[in-house]
């Protein structure tokens, strides 16, 4: 195949904006399309190399995987490698289990399943996961598995039919593409179906070649160029991407693949030295800038300045030279590469496969190895974790309630209940201490991801079955004898999703504001109708940083107590929105708990995520057992209050 320069320089045009997007420059607010171009580029390149060589008679599946292991997977492992020890140093166990989940996903070429099932792409803290970005390179791993098969097979059969069935197939992977953009949001994002037609436009770009080599075209490349431009400027983490809005930097790729010729204005700037060196090295680039960044703001006590990311995105471009130079090109180069031979390749990459695939089971079984920290800081962050205990997940445990297991002091005559997510299961131990003082018993209703509000859900699958289980729950508690429910939920994160799930039906924000509202009065209806007390507990501040961890940190390096707050007003800001649906329901038989009165005002216009080393939120939403401890006591000072004004607890207390 003929080397191009442009397509080098394409490749930097592709890898610099995902660089700087996930270093946060916000000017760069599309850049993440950048890998929407690198798939366009794998798809023209891999079928070029094919096609020329089923031509020349030279085509082989086993020499074809092994270019594939000997272009990817050293430079993959030299950097997965160099994670190692810096996660050792730096990551508190629950997010050292998850790196550890990473290694065995990534050694799977399974990231895109692990990261779907764990990770927002575009959420605040997916920032801090070294190993986010490899999702894209077990796509592209997947599809080598199957299109150089779909190319050998039509190629021995109906090789007049080849271009025709790519075409087709590319149509109906946008097709889905689009309707999963809509339906399946966050599987769209990850899953090659929904990708395959990114790799089919360059397929389609290198049998177009084929047919009659194009000339360069000054209008039509600069087209192509600047829908690029467009869409790495102008798109955001809201755009569906992928779907039919894709074609814009799809058929932009397309444009500069095939009219971008030498004597092209866009040829010309693409073939510049700057260009061509960074898209050599684009694949190491892209390797090694996620690490990069997500380490930096591990271990920061604050999120890193932009001067500090823009500092280790060029590091990332040096780190880059050296494993293109030591690494990438001694592993692929004629004669006297690294590993000669097939069979030594293939132990190699088995015994790095093996080592890392144990190794991410050990850390995943030992939930996250935290023993390796100093004593401590280990310490500190098992006393101060949240509890899991009865918090469900998935579609089953909850086909009987109450569940035996979940029902806490049940001796006592009288229970109460707690509905709601992880957030009210990190509440549960310290509300049951304290109800068991007054011989009331507690019953955990908690499932993750579920917030208390009839009929709705979010949409990340982890969310599928909320609507199931609030519906069981609610169901079981206007039946049963239980007379006081407390909810508790993340409700800024459950009041400020993208979409939602109605009785399955999934639904953007801009048209959900009055079904929320209806939903949530709803639920508050269905219990209080029954007689039952319902017990609000409102939002609390929450931090932009794990906050044990950043506790940690401090007392690591050397501050024997530290103090982290926010600002009141931007903790009022965070919540408003939140504060507007839980105000809503007007039935006498709610009261509102609001933890704003514990952590706000003790320093003037601050609001305590831990103060003199005493921390109240262990990750960015979950009480530690002092934070849950705070808010059980301010929880029993409202009911005793209600009791005052009416025995039968037929009361409200304002939030005001």
């Amino acid at each position: 195949m003929i080397y191009r320069r442009e397509i080098d320089g394409l490749r930097a045009a592709a890898v610099i904006p995902v660089i700087l997007f996930h270093a946060g420059f916000s000017v760069f607010s599309g850049g993440f399309i950048g890998v929407d171009v690198f798939f366009v580029i794998s798809g023209f390149l891999i079928t070029s190399i094919i096609l020329e060589e089923m031509g020349n008679g030279t085509f082989s599946l086993a020499a074809f995987y092994e270019r594939r292991a000997r272009r990817l997977l050293p430079a993959l492992f030299l950097v997965v490698l160099c994670c190692l020890p810096f996660a050792w140093l730096c990551v508190m166990p629950e997010e050292f289990r998850a790196f550890s989940d990473s290694l065995i996903a990534t050694s799977l070429s399974g990231a895109n399943f692990l990261f779907w099932f764990k990770s927002d792409y575009f959420a605040p803290e997916a920032g801090e996961v070294p190993l986010l970005h490899i999702w894209s390179l077990a796509v592209e791993e997947q599809y080598y598995m199957f299109f150089p098969l779909l190319v050998l097979f039509m190629w021995k059969r109906k090789p007049n039919w080849l271009f025709a069935i790519l075409v087709a197939i590319a149509c109906a992977s946008l097709a889905y593409s689009e309707w999963a953009s809509r339906v399946f949001p966050s599987a769209n994002f990850y899953f090659l179906p929904s990708r395959a037609w990114e790799f089919l436009a360059g397929s389609i770009c290198s049998l177009v070649q084929l047919k009659g080599q194009r000339r360069g075209n000054d209008p039509l490349s600069l087209l192509g160029f600047g829908m690029i431009a467009v869409s790495i400027f102008y798109f955001d983490e809201t755009s569906a991407i992928p779907s039919t809005l894709a074609l814009v930097p799809v058929v932009g790729a397309m444009l500069v693949l095939l009219y971008a010729r030498q004597g092209t204005w866009v040829a010309a700037l693409l073939s510049t030295p700057a260009f061509t060196m960074v898209g050599q090295i684009s694949y190491s680039a892209y390797l090694w800038h996620q690490p990069l960044f997500a380490f930096a703001r591990i271990r920061s006590i604050d999120p890193p300045s932009l001067a500090v990311m823009g500092a280790l995105a060029c590091l990332s471009l040096v780190l880059a030279y050296v494993s293109w130079r030591f690494v990438e090109q001694p592993f692929r180069r004629g004669e006297r590469r690294l590993l000669p031979s097939t069979r030594s390749l293939v132990a190699s990459v088995s015994l790095v496969l093996a080592a890392l695939i144990a190794f991410g089971i050990y850390g995943h079984d030992t939930r996250g190895i935290p023993w390796r920290l100093p004593a401590p800081i280990k310490e500190f962050m098992a006393d101060n974790d949240w509890s899991k205990t009865c918090l469900l997940e998935g579609a089953s445990g909850w086909d009987a309630m109450p569940i035996e297991e979940c029902v806490f002091n049940g001796s006592h005559a009288q229970t109460y209940a707690i509905l709601g997510d992880s957030l009210a299961s990190s509440l549960t131990p310290a509300l049951a201490k304290r109800l068991d003082g007054l011989n009331i018993g507690l019953q955990q209703i908690t499932h993750s991801f579920c917030a208390p509000v009839a009929d709705v859900s979010m949409v990340p699958h982890q969310a599928r079955d909320c609507g199931a289980f609030n519906a069981a729950a609610i169901d079981y508690l206007v039946k049963s004898k239980v007379k006081t429910v407390f909810l508790a939920a993340s409700w800024k994160i459950f009041f400020e999703q993208p979409r939602y799930l109605f009785k399955g039906e999934e639904v953007a924000t801009s048209d959900v504001g009055q079904r929320l509202r209806d939903a949530f009065d709803k639920t508050v209806g269905a219990l209080t109708s029954a007689g039952i007390r319902v017990v609000i507990v409102y939002p609390h501040p929450r931090g932009d940083t794990e906050i044990a961890a950043k506790v940690a940190k401090l007392m690591h390096k050397g501050t024997p107590a530290p103090t982290i707050t926010i600002a009141q007003d931007e903790f009022l800001e965070q919540s408003s929105l939140s504060y507007a649906y839980l105000d809503d329901p007007k039935d006498r038989h709610v009261l509102r708990v609001d933890p704003a009165r514990i952590f706000c005002g003790r320093e003037a216009g601050r609001c305590d995520l831990a103060r003199d080393g005493k921390t109240f939120i262990f990750d960015k939403v979950h009480f530690t057992p002092a934070g849950a401890e705070a808010v059980a006591d301010e929880i029993l000072a409202a009911l005793r209050r209600d009791d005052m004004v009416d025995g039968n607890g037929v009361a409200a207390l304002s939030s005001d």
